[in-house]
């Protein structure tokens, strides 16, 4: 397993730090694999 897909595997449904709300969740943010808040949209980690 690549560092990348470790890391995401490991935050993926993590409460998100920057709302109160969200929780993080693997999918594309501008073109990159990246794990992104479901509620705010802020990427917690992106790989270019």
């Amino acid at each position: 397993m690549s560092e990348s897909a470790l890391i995401f595997e490991t935050m993926a449904d993590d409460d998100c730090t920057y709302c109160d709300e969200g929780t993080l969740e693997l999918r594309s943010y501008k073109d990159n694999d990246a794990i992104v808040c479901d509620d705010c949209g802020t990427p917690a980690v992106q790989v270019w």
